[in-house]
């Protein structure tokens, strides 16, 4: 478990986007909502990333699947019908979703009542253009928000601007930017294809906690072509990606003390892996797109297991 400096508590988190921008979920989860199926109360939510303006980006809700795929070990696309019937033939999920987002105005305006009036805890994932444009703005808006638990600095989304992504000065430059104005803790998303050993250890001290990215195509499968090239690729989470996450914990947790959220849940025995690896709490992703009803059910399985 995780204790922020405000004293909120992560044990279990929803990563950025699992249940959309207000904690209710995309509408397709909502029927597992009103069934009691997907419990928001049980975990910190991370809200999809907002941004300072809205942006279009990839998704369309009427058509979610054009920038969502199941793969299979090899990289090969599998038929949504193949991944229902036979879900062990699943290697992993490929998005390039990107930073489709109202922009923090609409978000106040429109997100955060439902949040407050539904008492979820949230953790705002936040990014930016060119480097992280407008973050620090958001991050004074967000000041004072009594639901609002923390702030998550999205510096390796794999859809988008590269700056972030290869740049490491660039992203310590802005994370000290950001806790300069805001009065939230501060969490840094990293991924496995960024220097994140050198950007963590000059942020201790800083940051409160590392979550852990998708990983962009070319890093795992090099110029296999991607399902999703013509949005530049995607990011990959599931199955496939289990190593190098768990490299990505095991060297944070060696040569760093910030606390790990591990990701990469895709059956109950990964929330103990996890924690074996180094992890201090838990993100449930990519098992929402696949089974979204899995996550409520094992935290209420844990701790009917290991909590009095």
């Amino acid at each position: 478990m995780i204790k922020l400096s405000n004293g909120h508590e992560l044990e279990f988190l929803t990563a950025s986007g699992a249940l959309a921008f207000d904690g209710r979920g995309w509408p397709w989860e909502w029927p597992l909502f009103w069934a009691g199926l997907i419990d928001p109360h049980l975990f910190t939510v991370i809200t999809k990333n907002i941004l300072s303006e809205p942006v279009k980006g990839n998704l369309r809700l009427s058509r979610p699947w054009d920038v969502v795929k199941f793969i299979s070990e090899e990289g090969k696309e599998i038929h949504p019908l193949k991944a229902l019937i036979n879900p062990g033939s699943i290697g992993g999920v490929i998005n390039a979703i990107g930073l489709t987002g109202p922009g923090i105005e609409k978000w106040l305006e429109r997100d955060y009542p439902v949040i407050n009036r539904q008492g979820y805890k949230v953790i705002v994932s936040i990014t930016g253009p060119e480097g992280g444009k407008g973050c620090v703005e958001i991050a004074r808006r967000l000041n004072g928000l009594s639901s609002v638990m923390g702030i998550e600095v999205n510096a390796s989304c794999p859809n988008t601007d590269p700056t972030l992504l290869q740049n490491a000065e660039t992203v310590v430059r802005l994370v000290l930017a950001i806790k300069k104005v805001s009065d939230h803790p501060i969490l840094l998303k990293l991924s496995y294809a960024q220097p994140y050993l050198e950007i963590a250890r000059i942020l201790q001290g800083t940051v409160e906690a590392i979550s852990l990215n998708t990983i962009p195509w070319k890093t795992i499968f090099g110029e296999i072509p991607s399902p999703l090239a013509k949005y530049g690729g995607g990011g990959i989470s599931g199955p496939v990606a289990k190593p190098l996450t768990r490299i990505m914990i095991e060297d944070l947790a060696r040569e760093t003390k910030i606390p790990i959220i591990g990701s990469g849940v895709w059956d109950y025995a990964d929330i103990q892996r996890l924690w074996d690896f180094g992890a201090s709490a838990i993100s449930f992703g990519t098992i929402f797109l696949r089974w979204p009803w899995k996550p409520t059910q094992y935290i209420r399985r844990w701790r009917k297991g290991f909590v009095s």
